[in-house]
C-alpha cells in the first residue's frame, strides 16, 4: 500500500493504536465481581462499539443495577486511568508510522469510542498527542461504529473525503463501516479480535500484525 497517495488517515486508538484491551479485560471483570455478577460471554460484543454512556446505559438495563449511568463510567474511568497513565503502550511501530504519515503530509486523526480524557492520558504518556490534527468521538456522531458517521465526521474535521482517506481498525464491525462509506481501510490486528481476523483480512485493503509493516 502506498500512503502516499492519501491525504489523511483515522485512527481507532484501543485495540489499533494502543496495546489496551488487556486493561479493558480488567475493568469488566472487576466490574462484575464487585457485584458478585458472572460476566456473560457475550458482553465484551455487545458493548465494543458503543460508547461509554451507551455501554453505561445497556449495562444498567440488562443487568438490573441500582448504579447510575453517571456512577457506572466513573467506575470503569478510575479502574484504568492511572494505567492510561502511566503503563498502556502504542502498538508497535505506531509512532513511527504515525509520523511518517505526517512526513508525507497526511493528515491525521482518531475516532474512538473512548472518552477524551482516556485518550489524551495515553497519547500524551506515549509522546504522540501533539501528531494528531484531529480527534472524533463516537457521541459526537449519534452512532456507535456500527455506522460509518463517526469516520465520515473525522474525515471531515480534517477536510478529506472517504475517497482520499485511510481508516485503521482492529475490529470487523468498525471496518465494514468504514469501507461502506468508500474509506481505504486497514485491519490491525489485536488479540482480542482474533476470531474475526479471517473475515477481516477478506474486507480490508490491507491487513497487517505491525505497523512497521507500512513503512
Amino acid at each position: 500500500m502506498d500512503i502516499k497517495k492519501f491525504d489523511g488517515i483515522i485512527f481507532d486508538l484501543d485495540g489499533t493504536l494502543i496495546d489496551s484491551m488487556s486493561v479493558w479485560d480488567y475493568v469488566d471483570i472487576e466490574f462484575f465481581k464487585r457485584r458478585g455478577i458472572e460476566m456473560p460471554p457475550d458482553y465484551k460484543e455487545k458493548i465494543k462499539t458503543m460508547h461509554f454512556v451507551s455501554a453505561a446505559e445497556y449495562t444498567k438495563k440488562a443487568f438490573n443495577l441500582p448504579d447510575s449511568e453517571e456512577s457506572i463510567i466513573d467506575e470503569w474511568h478510575s479502574l484504568c486511568i492511572e494505567q492510561y497513565r502511566t503503563t498502556v503502550s502504542l502498538k508497535s511501530g505506531a509512532a513511527k508510522f504515525i509520523e511518517y504519515c505526517r512526513k508525507n503530509g497526511l493528515k491525521t486523526s482518531y475516532a474512538t469510542a473512548s472518552d477524551d480524557a482516556l485518550c489524551k492520558a495515553v497519547l500524551q504518556n506515549n509522546g504522540v498527542l501533539h501528531l494528531f490534527d484531529s480527534k472524533t468521538y463516537v457521541h459526537e456522531s449519534g452512532k456507535d461504529k456500527t455506522h460509518p458517521d463517526v469516520y465520515l465526521l473525522a474525515s471531515q474535521k480534517i477536510g478529506v473525503p472517504p475517497s482520499k482517506c485511510l481508516v485503521a481498525e482492529d475490529i470487523l464491525i468498525g471496518l465494514k463501516s468504514a469501507k461502506s462509506a468508500g474509506f481505504t481501510v486497514i485491519a490491525v490486528y489485536d488479540e482480542s479480535s482474533r476470531g474475526d481476523w479471517d473475515e477481516m483480512c477478506k474486507i480490508a485493503d490491507k491487513s497487517i500484525y505491525s505497523f512497521e509493516e507500512l513503512l
